[in-house]
C-alpha cells in the first residue's frame, strides 16, 4: 500500500499513543490530566487556529473553556454540549443527545463547524465519543483533581448554536440511579444543581481552573409506590420500581473507564493521495517528485506519473496554490483536508509544461 510519503509508512508501524491520566502518577493541577487515555490516539495533523481574540474582562481560564467545549448539533439545532479532549481532539458527549444515529455536527467556539461520526458509546452512562472527520484544533479540557464538594464549581448551558454560556454550579453530593433506560445501577454519579437553569446534557462540572469533575448525563431514579394502607389489597407485583428521568453528571472515574475502552477504530480516517515522493531541487522546478502512483488512487485518477527515471515522472510543485518543496509538506497539506475534498495539484510534467490536476481524496484501502 502507498503512503503519501515514505515516513507515513513507518509511522503505521509505530504502536498507537497512549494518553494516561492522572489515576497513575498524580499530576500537579497546574500541569493538568489528560482527561483521554485513548487507545489508538493521535493529534490531528493540522496545528490549532489560533484563538478567537477574548473580549475585554474575559479571563484565561474563562477562554480555556471556551475554547474546550462545542455545540455538538444537527441541521442547526443544539443536541448538546460536547468536550473537546486535550490533546486529542475528539468530542466527549452525551449519547442520549445524539440518539440512534451515528453523525452529528460540532460548532467550535470561533464558529467553524464539522462533521463527526460516533465512534465509542456505552448507554449505561449515557456516554459517547464523537470523532471529527476533519481535524480542527486539539486545545481541550483536562480532569480535575478537586473535590467536588471543596470547589467552586461552573458549567456551560447551550441554548442556541454556538458558544455555551459559563453559569454557576452547586455540587448536593453523591447519588445512587439507574442508567436511563432503568437496566444499569450507576453508583455516586453527582447530583449538581445549575444556576437558573436545567442542566445542558453533555455539559462538563468545572472546578475554578477549568478542570472537569464530570459530564451531565441522563438517568433514572427509582421510586417506591406509596406505602399502602392496612387493610388494602396486596399490590401486584412489578419487575421493576418506576423510574423518574434524572439529569446527573458522570464522575471523571466513569469518563476515564469510557475513554480507557475507546476501540482503536475510533479515529479519523486519514485523506490519501496515493504516491511515493522525494524532494526534487535538481530540475527546473522545485517540488516533490513522483517515484510511484499507487492503482486505483487518487492520484492515479488524476493522470500522475511516477517513474524512479526523472525523465518520466511528474514533480508536485504546488497545492491548492501553496508551493510545496518536500514529501513531508505535502503530506501536512493533504492531511489538513477531508476523505471527499477536492484539491488542485500544480504538476510540472516530464514533458516541460505545466499543467493543474485536480483530485478528490479518498481513505487509504
Amino acid at each position: 500500500m502507498y503512503e503519501t510519503t515514505p515516513s507515513a509508512a513507518i509511522r503505521r508501524c509505530i504502536p498507537p499513543v497512549v494518553l494516561v491520566l492522572a489515576s497513575l502518577l498524580p499530576l500537579s493541577r497546574a500541569m493538568g490530566a489528560p482527561l483521554a487515555p485513548l487507545p489508538g490516539t493521535h493529534s490531528f495533523p493540522n496545528p490549532s487556529p489560533s484563538a478567537p481574540a477574548a473580549p475585554t474582562g474575559i479571563s484565561a481560564v474563562q477562554q480555556r473553556i471556551s475554547r474546550g467545549v462545542t455545540t455538538v448539533e444537527r441541521d442547526g439545532r443544539v443536541l448538546s454540549v460536547g468536550i473537546v479532549l486535550s490533546g486529542d481532539g475528539r468530542i466527549l458527549t452525551a449519547l442520549s443527545s445524539v440518539g440512534s444515529a451515528e453523525t452529528a455536527d460540532v460548532r467550535y467556539s470561533d464558529g467553524s463547524v464539522i462533521h463527526a461520526r460516533v465512534g465509542h458509546k456505552d448507554k449505561a452512562w449515557d456516554l459517547a465519543l464523537l470523532v471529527p472527520l476533519t481535524g480542527h484544533w486539539v486545545d481541550g479540557l483536562v480532569a480535575s483533581e478537586a473535590e467536588p464538594d471543596a470547589a467552586e464549581l461552573k458549567s456551560l448551558l447551550a441554548t442556541r448554536p454556538g458558544r455555551p454560556m459559563i453559569v454557576s454550579a452547586r455540587y448536593r453530593g453523591a447519588v445512587d440511579v439507574r442508567a436511563h433506560e432503568g437496566l444499569d445501577d450507576l453508583q455516586h454519579v453527582l447530583d449538581v444543581e445549575v444556576q437558573s437553569n436545567p442542566p445542558s446534557i453533555g455539559a462538563p462540572i468545572l472546578d475554578p481552573e477549568g478542570g472537569v469533575l464530570g459530564i451531565f448525563v441522563r438517568a433514572c431514579q427509582a421510586t417506591l409506590p406509596p406505602t399502602p394502607p392496612p387493610d388494602a389489597p396486596a399490590p401486584t407485583p412489578q419487575a421493576s420500581a418506576p423510574c423518574n428521568p434524572v439529569v446527573v453528571a458522570a464522575p471523571v472515574s466513569a469518563i476515564r473507564h469510557f475513554l480507557a475502552h475507546t476501540p482503536t477504530t475510533a479515529v479519523a480516517p486519514s485523506p490519501w493521495l496515493g504516491i511515493v515522493g522525494s524532494t526534487d531541487a535538481a530540475g527546473a522546478s522545485h517540488g516533490v517528485r513522483v517515484l510511484a502512483v499507487a492503482p486505483g488512487s487518487p492520484a492515479e485518477k488524476g493522470g500522475l506519473k511516477g517513474s524512479d527515471d526523472r525523465s518520466q515522472s511528474d514533480v508536485i510543485v504546488a497545492v491548492d496554490s501553496v508551493p510545496i518543496d518536500t514529501p513531508e509538506k505535502l503530506a501536512d497539506i493533504i492531511a489538513k483536508h477531508s476523505i471527499g475534498d477536492k484539491v488542485k495539484l500544480l504538476v510540472f510534467g516530464f514533458d516541460g509544461r505545466f499543467r493543474e490536476v485536480v483530485v478528490a481524496l479518498r481513505p487509504a484501502p
